[in-house]
């Protein structure tokens, strides 16, 4: 497999691979709607430290405030030439990498605000300047009296597992590393508009799947054989003008997005699909089955409403917009049992809606934090 998919790590990665500069660096933080608790000693995590805010005088319940502060010594590449094109390009910034990954390993919504520029003093005192402007991120008004994603807002979520995640990106090879960054990106952005755009919040949940699908099919399938199957014309034409080479390398960048999405995505769903959530209703009729079929038949259907709405402009089916059901014991339903459901002159069967926003949030979470512990796993063993 060729490596043009990323030549170098994500930005934020990079970093490892610096040498320290202890004199210049930067600190932002980083805001949440949720509590964030073991993140107190700040000790280092390569780069960076991430310490724990305290809750700020006044502070509402259920609005976003600074919860950590994430922070960095700038770190000199020694010559290290400028990226050309997008192929290893994530459209964030080191401190925006670093909190769509925390966003993803927490289950939050977690973003920053802009960084501060903070310098070494020569008798170890550290001054951090402020800059004019500085912006505070703010989450879109919900639009219903109860959340669509229930849980998020005042969430207390355990630092313990961040180390181990943050710890394992510079043993990754450098294509995941930004794959994996785009992902979390797409689910990070995804949670925090939730509550403003769920249809934006559908679309992105399904992007961060098709991101790690891509990149797990690269790598453990061989393209060129997908691709004489699936566009054999195109293949014998490549073969013409370049080989197999040519072929091989066509196979993995200009045809990666076309070669099986569906079932690419179905595949990566099922292979690392989690489990049900800790929190869920005892209401049989209200769950989705965890069955193997049953569980493709959800995740095939939210693709075709993700495919109609961005091929064909069909908005996604009301239902899947609003705060979900209640079940029988009270809890948020997972699935509409029952039906049809309506909106002014137009109705869908329960067939159409095969889960809720806040469900496929906790899939979509799960599928990539564990395709991310098998690339580290399997890292591990290799540089073992």
């Amino acid at each position: 497999m060729t490596d043009r998919i990323a030549a170098r790590p994500a930005w934020s990665v990079r970093l490892w691979q610096y040498r320290d500069n202890p004199h210049r660096g930067w600190t932002n933080r980083l805001f949440s709607d949720a509590e964030v608790i073991g993140a107190i000693d700040g000790a280092p995590i390569g780069p960076y430290t991430i310490t724990e805010l305290a809750v700020p005088v006044g502070h509402e319940p259920g609005q976003p405030r600074p919860v950590l502060e994430l922070a960095s010594w700038f770190r000199d590449p020694e010559g290290e030439p400028s990226a050309s094109g997008s192929a290893g390009w994530t459209g964030l910034l080191i401190h925006q990498e670093i909190a769509a990954l925390l966003s993803l390993v927490l289950g939050i919504r977690l973003r920053g605000d802009d960084p501060l520029i903070r310098r070494r003093l020569p008798d170890g005192r550290i001054n951090t300047y402020e800059v004019a402007g500085r912006v505070v991120p703010s989450a879109p008004t919900p639009s219903w009296a109860s959340p669509i994603i229930p849980g998020l807002s005042g969430r207390r979520a355990d630092f313990a597992s961040v180390r181990g995640h943050l710890e394992s990106l510079p043993r990754l090879s450098p294509q995941y590393t930004v794959q994996l960054v785009r992902a979390a990106r797409q689910y990070a952005d995804a949670l925090w508009i939730a509550e403003g755009e769920p249809e934006l919040a559908w679309l992105m949940l399904v992007s961060a799947v098709e991101v790690a699908a891509t990149s797990h099919q690269v790598a453990t399938e061989d393209y060129t054989l997908l691709l004489k199957k699936k566009f054999p014309r195109a293949a014998e034409a490549l073969l013409a003008a370049g080989g197999e080479e040519l072929l091989a390398e066509a196979a993995t960048t200009e045809f990666t997005g076309l070669i099986n999405s569906t079932s690419r995505f179905l595949n990566f769903a099922r292979t690392f699909r989690p489990g049900p959530p800790s929190l869920r209703t005892t209401d049989t009729a209200a769950q989705l089955s965890w069955s193997s079929g049953k569980m493709r038949d959800a995740f095939n259907k939210v693709y075709d409403h993700r495919s109609s709405r961005l091929h064909a402009g069909v908005a996604f089916p009301w239902p899947l917009l609003i705060p979900p059901p209640a079940a029988g014991d009270g809890l948020p339903a997972e699935v509409f049992a029952g039906g049809p459901y309506g909106s002014g002159d137009t109705t869908w069967p329960a067939a159409e809606l095969p889960m809720t926003l806040a469900l496929f949030a906790h899939l979509v979470r799960g599928m990539l934090l564990r395709w991310w512990t098998v690339m580290a796993d399997e890292a591990a063993t290799g540089a073992g």
